[in-house]
């Protein structure tokens, strides 16, 4: 889904604005190209094997042209991977790489319907995986500040469609344009 979402994206439209409002479309593919090599990495070695800076987004400008490389990274990664075995994420600690692989899942869904949208696109991500994202959407910390990958919840109805009560646990408001900004 992302990546056919990705595909869509021109160099002239890197520094739109996104529903990450610190950041550019540019810079949010920078982040997923880095969670897509981090994520790919860390699964396939053990927690403390590989440099914490392979994190960290390169230049927004490298970051259509590593896309695909980095999903295909990802994607053998997770094929491979031993469904308990330690991986290390970020700063948020060591977790089994079921648990990492479904917190690829929800970032990977969250951001493709970002970048949707900053082009102008209409929700990308098919109901059935919204659906299946959300017990994992609803694990994340609450707490959490405005501006980053994802911001605070969002109220929503019980009876909204999955899309919408997916995006409203990753702080997006479905309704989200760029002319908003």
């Amino acid at each position: 889904m992302c990546l056919a979402v990705v595909a869509q994206v021109r160099p002239d439209q890197l520094t739109l604005p996104t529903p990450c409002s610190d950041w550019t479309l540019g810079e949010l593919l920078a982040h997923q190209v880095a969670e897509n090599r981090g994520f790919a990495a860390n699964v396939i070695n053990p927690p403390g094997a590989i440099n914490r800076e392979i994190w960290r987004p390169g230049q927004p400008e490298t970051a259509l042209e590593s896309f695909a490389e980095s999903v295909n990274l990802v994607t053998g990664a997770f094929r491979v991977a031993e469904l308990d075995a330690p991986v290390e994420v970020r700063e948020f600690g060591v977790f089994p790489a079921r648990t990492a692989i479904a917190m690829h899942f929800v970032d990977y869904l969250a951001h493709g319907w970002d970048i949707a949208k900053a082009i102008g696109l209409a929700d990308p991500i098919p109901p059935r995986l919204a659906e299946a994202a959300i017990p994992y959407a609803d694990a994340i910390p609450k707490d959490r500040p405005a501006g980053g990958s994802f911001a605070p919840v969002l109220e929503t109805a019980e009876d909204e469609s999955p899309n919408n009560r997916f995006l409203s646990l990753t702080g997006r408001d479905p309704a989200w344009t760029g002319e908003q900004q």
